[in-house]
């Protein structure tokens, strides 16, 4: 299973509310926590590889993204994989989304807007921008996140994690996309029974942009520092944050840092996506590899110190995820010592 601490001493497991911002309370175990022999039930750490998760949109241009986790409150975990342009206009009338290129390139247009993403990059649309994508190129795989909560930047201070004016380009007018002709417009709700308007004319055909905000941009993981508290490291501070504080994302790429403890974390669900290496995270080195440790399950996780260097990012939410049938058939259970998979448990499961 997971490495266990060296060098005798006692481990430490750390209960945290609100991450590591609330109360905690911190015991010393006789035995490694991480460790179990076998789960049964929706509430056990995951793991799965972009590549292995087939989206209906990688074959079928109809389709929308599809879903890998729901939950109660709205908040969604889906993913893309278009070969082909999207030939109708969305517009999540419930839930603002974050769009992350994990490989390929994709021209957003949107009815504020156009921009071009790349490998690494977040893309933000908030609720009820329509919107479309297509690949450059042969194709593309993204990770997306809903939130009902509206999302915005929000580093520790100002300046420093991320250089605003350098680096997050927001969407511009085009004059490329023409009026046409009848254009399908797909309302999309969370529980699924999205409404289609046709529409006489492309919605997404602009004139000029009046006014200065403009609420879709990108930002490219590479450029957003990341935060460490010598010698030891620390947790992590989020970049992005929902305004109810239930969505939080944080760049968890390869830092000067300890190992982190073991942890109980009693409110959030934690997702990680491995970006690439050429570094490997602990149990991670296939590109795109997304793990996920339940609200209440203890988990330790591999160094963070990594020489060689690797690009990771981080979700928790305050929401309670549950996998659909269709990642979890995609999936294996995963150990909490170093993320890989469970060494007991995937040949049955």
């Amino acid at each position: 299973m997971g490495d266990k601490p060296s060098g005798g001493e006692p481990p430490v497991q750390l209960w945290t509310r609100d991450g590591f911002m609330g109360a905690l309370s911190v015991v010393t175990r006789s035995t490694y926590a991480p460790d179990y022999l076998s789960v049964e039930g929706p509430h056990a750490p995951r793991r799965a590889v972009l590549d292995r998760l087939i989206p209906d949109d990688q074959d079928d241009a109809q389709a929308l993204p599809t879903a890998v986790a729901t939950s109660r409150l709205g908040v969604k975990l889906l993913v893309s994989a278009r070969r082909k342009p999207m030939p109708y206009v969305v517009r999540n009338v419930e839930a603002d989304e974050i769009h992350f290129i994990q490989s390929g390139t994709v021209r957003f247009e949107t009815d504020v807007g156009c921009l071009t993403a790349e490998e690494g990059d977040f893309v933000c649309i908030p609720r009820a921008v329509a919107y479309r994508y297509a690949p450059i190129g042969e194709g593309m795989r993204s990770v997306i996140i809903e939130s009902p909560s509206a999302l915005r930047l929000a580093p520790p201070a100002p300046s420093g994690m991320i250089n605003a004016a350098r680096d997050v380009t927001y969407a511009a007018v085009s004059a490329d996309i023409p009026v046409g002709g009848p254009t399908r417009l797909v309302l999309k709700t969370s529980d699924g029974d999205n409404t289609v308007f046709t529409m006489p004319h492309d919605p997404l055909s602009l004139g000029v942009q009046l006014s200065e905000s403009v609420p879709v941009w990108k930002l490219n993981l590479t450029k957003i520092q990341v935060h460490t508290y010598l010698p030891e490291g620390g947790p992590p501070s989020q970049f992005l944050s929902s305004a109810a504080g239930d969505v939080l994302l944080f760049n968890l790429s390869s830092r000067p840092s300890g190992r982190p403890p073991i942890h109980i974390n009693a409110d959030f669900d934690e997702v990680i996506c491995y970006v690439r290496g050429p570094g490997v995270w602990g149990g991670c080195s296939e590109p795109g590899t997304l793990t996920w440790v339940p609200k209440g399950v203890i988990h330790h996780g591999p160094s963070e110190n990594v020489r060689e260097t690797y690009q990771a990012w981080l979700l928790e939410t305050r929401a309670t995820l549950r996998w659909t049938p269709r990642a979890l058939a995609a999936s294996q259970l995963m150990e909490t010592g170093e993320y890989g998979p469970h060494p007991g448990m995937n040949k049955e499961d």
